[in-house]
Parts: structure tokens; C-alpha cells; sequence
């Protein structure tokens, strides 16, 4: 049988991994002709691409033929919101005014936030002595978290994680048409609601991120409401999702690996590496947004067309044995000096910080409630073409241990 790469299918989120070792040593510089796709796999070609803007670019308009659909795998109606699909300069104007106001200080100042809120919601499952972990922790800890962190209304902010998981995966009961239509529905739910809050902002500020953005200025120039609403689209959702999955899978890999849950219990100082090695092995964006080459490639002995979609694909380059030994050993105490967890390049995840640092106090609460909790039955994992997302983590909390 000749070997297909489809990230959209149903199963292909259970265990990626043979598949990417495959692409990565037959099929390095992969095409799906069905999908309409180029795939890049190995670290050193992963990393440099992302390096290369100029020619790897990000903005839908470079595609060759606009007349079609881009990708299977990225329909243009996804690509026309937010900075993950735009270029120099405008990106950098976008992102700069991001920067200034999505600080390394206004992230720790939500250190006792994240941590009261973490504490309050392992609180709730400790007399159960058990609970589902996804969406009685992880979950409401990101939403709650971002929520704030934007200035989105408390009763509201559920309400996101519902649309989030929409866009973003695919229960295996729910058929591609089905899917897509949920998808573009919550888009559009999320955009009429930024935009009302952008606009009720804009005469009434407040303290949270959006308004922060509304007042920012560089050389003069601010954001109009329709960028606002754009960051705070692509910031809602990734702060979701992404933050979620980190929590939940690195949580399934210290269940499967109870040497390294027990050590990270009482040696709580090694959770931030280990919080490192959890976005390595199972990163959380498995792959990039396809990006467009402005012009041919040849890599590897094969030319990508200029016009062309790519994905890079963050998960197999940071389980390619040519940068990491024993790439798919996860192990909490493994040196790491990089990986592609969080993306990189001109598009590196702007909330990489907060990301850390909620996955950091979710572990040290976690393990100091439940330091010897054990999965009950298998986790649910959910299709998605861009995420590596558990629907459903059940896990029972060790009385014995329990602090």
C-alpha cells in the first residue's frame, strides 16, 4: 500500500508518532497530491523554515491559484483573521503593539489568580476523590485564565471554551460536513461577540487586555476595532485550547510514567522542566497553519512550487532523532536547550509565557492534592487537524497520598 499523510482523519491523533518517523526518514519533503499539501517533518528543515518568512510567508494571497480553496487542511475562510496569517511589516506593527501590552509583567501579576483558581477547582473533585481532568481542571483553569487576562465578563467566559472546541477538534461522532459548519458558526459567534465588547470598550474601558490594546500606540498609530478583535480571536482561542492540551496530555504522561509523577511530587523545583518536556513530546499545536512559499523550493532532492501550502509540522520535528536522543522517551529530567512546542519564528507563540506558567502552577497543584492519581480507564482523545487534544482525561485521586 503506498503511504498516505492525512492529518484529518479520525484516527491519525491516536498515535502519530510511526507516521512521522516515516515522513521524516522516507519522505522528507512530503506532498499529498488528494489535499493539496506539502509537509516539511525534520527538525533542521522545520526550523529553518520558520526562520524564513521571506519565503515561507504567512498571508493567504500568495498562493498561487486564488481561485481555489488553499488546503484541504486550512479553508481560506479560516485564514482571513488575526496575525497568524499575516506578513511583514503589518504583522510586526500588530505584534509589537501586543508585545507592549501582553508583558512579562501583567503574566505574573495572574501567578495568584492562576493559582487560587487552580486550588478552588481541585478542591471541588477532592472529596469525590476523583474527576475528570480536561474539563473539570484544565479547561476552566485556561478559559478563566485568558477570560481574565482580556477583560471578557466572568458569566461569558465559558461560553468561549464551547466555541473553542468547535473550531478547533472533532468528536468521532461528527461527519467533515457537520464539522466544518460548527466550525464556521463559532467563528462567527466569537467574532459578533469581540466585536460588541471591542466596541463597548472602545467608550468604556476597562483593565484587561482588550482595552489595553484600544489604547496602545506605535509611532502614533493605534489598532481600529477590527484588529482588536482579531488578536483577541486568535488569543481566546489558542488560550483555550492550546493551554488545556499542554495540561491534559502532560497530566496522561506522568500517569503513564509514575516514577517521574512521584519525583516531580516531592522535588516539586522540576516542574518547569518538565513542563518543557510535556510541549515536546506532545505539542500542543501539532503543526502550523500552512504556510505559502513566494518562491521554489528544492529540498532534499524535490521542488515545492512557489505558490505552494507547507506545513510544518512542530510535533514530528521535536521527535526527530537527528536533535533529540531518544526523541520519543518522555522524560521530565531531559536537558532541553529548544524545542518547537510553543512554534517558532515570526509567529513563536506570544503566549508562550502564560501558557508556562499556567501549566507550572496546575503541576505543583496537582501534585500537591493528588500526588499519586492514577487514570481511570483510557483517555478520550479527539480528532483535530492542528491540536493534540484529549477530550476526556478521568483520573482517581490516591486517598492514601492525598495531601
Amino acid at each position: 500500500m503506498s503511504f498516505e499523510y492525512d492529518p484529518t482523519q479520525i484516527g491519525f491523533q491516536q498515535n502519530p508518532l510511526p507516521i512521522f518517523k516515516t515522513l521524516r526518514d522516507e519522505h522528507p519533503v512530503y506532498y499529498n497530491a488528494r489535499l493539496r499539501f506539502w509537509a516539511l517533518t525534520r527538525w533542521e528543515d522545520v526550523w529553518n523554515a520558520a526562520s524564513d518568512f521571506e519565503t515561507f510567508a504567512s498571508h493567504p494571497d500568495h498562493y498561487g491559484d486564488t481561485e481555489r480553496e488553499p488546503t484541504e487542511l486550512m479553508p481560506r475562510w479560516m485564514m482571513d483573521f488575526g496575525i497568524f496569517y499575516l506578513d511583514p511589516p503589518r504583522h510586526d506593527r500588530m505584534r509589537n503593539l501586543l508585545a507592549r501590552t501582553f508583558t512579562p509583567r501583567r503574566v505574573e501579576a495572574l501567578s495568584p489568580t492562576v493559582r487560587g483558581l487552580a486550588q478552588e477547582l481541585l478542591a471541588r473533585c477532592v472529596d469525590e476523590g476523583r474527576c475528570e481532568l480536561m474539563h473539570d481542571f484544565a479547561a476552566p483553569l485556561a478559559t478563566q485564565v485568558i477570560g481574565a487576562l482580556l477583560g471578557v465578563p466572568e458569566a461569558d467566559r465559558w461560553q468561549f471554551r464551547l466555541w473553542a472546541e468547535k473550531i478547533e477538534q472533532r468528536a468521532p461522532d461528527v461527519g467533515v460536513e457537520r464539522a466544518e459548519l460548527e466550525q464556521r458558526e463559532a467563528v462567527d459567534a466569537i467574532r459578533a461577540y469581540l466585536a460588541d465588547l471591542v466596541a463597548e470598550q472602545r467608550v468604556r474601558p476597562g483593565e484587561g487586555l482588550l482595552s489595553a490594546l484600544l489604547r496602545a500606540e506605535v509611532d502614533g498609530e493605534g489598532l481600529r476595532d477590527d484588529e482588536v478583535v482579531g488578536m483577541g480571536y486568535q488569543l481566546m482561542v489558542a488560550g483555550n485550547d492550546t493551554t488545556a492540551s499542554l495540561i491534559a496530555n502532560g497530566a496522561v504522561r506522568l500517569a503513564e510514567h509514575p516514577d517521574q509523577q512521584r519525583r516531580l511530587a516531592q522535588v516539586p523545583s522540576g516542574i518547569p522542566n518538565a513542563v518543557e518536556e510535556m510541549a515536546r513530546y506532545d505539542a500542543p499545536t501539532v503543526q502550523s497553519p500552512p504556510r505559502i512559499t513566494t518562491r521554489p523550493v528544492k529540498l532534499h532532492g524535490r521542488e515545492i512550487p512557489a505558490g505552494a501550502p507547507v506545513v510544518l509540522s512542530w510535533m514530528a520535528a521535536n521527535h526527530d532523532e537527528r536533535q533529540f536522543p531518544e526523541a520519543e522517551r518522555f522524560d521530565v529530567r531531559r536537558p532541553i536547550k529548544r524545542h518547537l512546542g510553543f512554534g517558532h519564528g515570526l509567529h513563536f507563540c506570544v503566549g508562550a509565557s502564560l501558557a508556562r506558567l499556567e501549566a507550572r502552577v496546575a503541576f505543583e497543584e496537582l501534585l500537591r492534592f493528588a500526588p499519586g492519581y492514577v487514570l481511570e480507564g483510557e483517555p478520550q482523545r479527539w480528532a483535530s487537524t492542528w491540536l493534540r487534544v484529549l477530550g476526556a482525561v478521568p483520573i482517581v485521586f490516591d486517598a492514601k497520598e492525598r495531601s
